[in-house]
């Protein structure tokens, strides 16, 4: 399986910030990419700049994990390390 490389959020990153774009990184044969924050729904990211990108808002306070995963042009698998992150939202 071809690794995905999550860029942001970083291990351990405090988000403060009420909107956040994730951004990852794959191969250039990558066809298809998505992520989900907490085992939730897989949302589909965008191509541009040569990553992949979502942006994420509505979201809680607390600790969050965030995977990836993708499809290659030849149809095989690509998946990343999950990824620890803390929301802390001023009010």
């Amino acid at each position: 399986m071809a690794q995905l490389d999550i860029d942001y959020p970083q291990q351990d990153q405090i988000v403060t910030s009420p909107t956040y774009t994730f951004r990852v990184g794959g191969p250039e044969t990558l066809a298809t990419l998505e992520v989900s924050v907490d085992r939730g729904p897989w949302r589909a990211c965008r191509r541009a700049c040569g990553y992949w990108w979502h942006d994420w808002s509505g979201y809680g306070d607390g600790e969050h994990t965030l995977v990836a995963r993708g499809q290659n042009r030849d149809g095989s698998p690509a998946g990343s390390t999950p990824r620890r992150f803390t929301v802390a939202l001023r009010k």
